[in-house]
């Protein structure tokens, strides 16, 4: 928990994909601070990205579902694979382009 605090970039970062891999439901928080935050480094926004669905999977659905909006492309691709790997979407909502249901069917498994 303390090296999420860290000024050094590549200990944060770590402290991020660890908190992940993990499942630190206390580092919940601080990651999505990062996510909310348009000025975090990108690499740790994407870092951050994959640990919510780990952590958290499935408040994190409808952050990662928002970030499927964004402008940036890689950001984009990390929410589907983190939505993905985290059971809120499937390979047939891929294939089906369910994900942009706007009943938010995607919203309702449980974590």
């Amino acid at each position: 928990m303390r090296s999420l605090e860290s000024k050094n970039e590549d200990i944060h970062y770590h402290a991020v994909c660890a908190a992940g891999n993990w499942g630190l439901d206390a580092a919940w928080p601080h990651i999505g601070r990062l996510l909310a935050s348009d000025s975090t480094d990108k690499s740790l926004r994407l870092a951050a990205i994959e640990a919510v669905a780990n952590i958290r999977p499935g408040e994190a659905a409808e952050i990662l579902l928002n970030l499927t909006q964004s402008d940036d492309e890689d950001f984009v691709e990390a929410a589907y694979e983190a939505m993905s790997m985290s059971g809120a979407l499937t390979e047939e909502d891929f294939e089906n382009d369910d994900y942009d249901d706007p009943d938010n069917k995607l919203l309702s498994f449980s974590s």
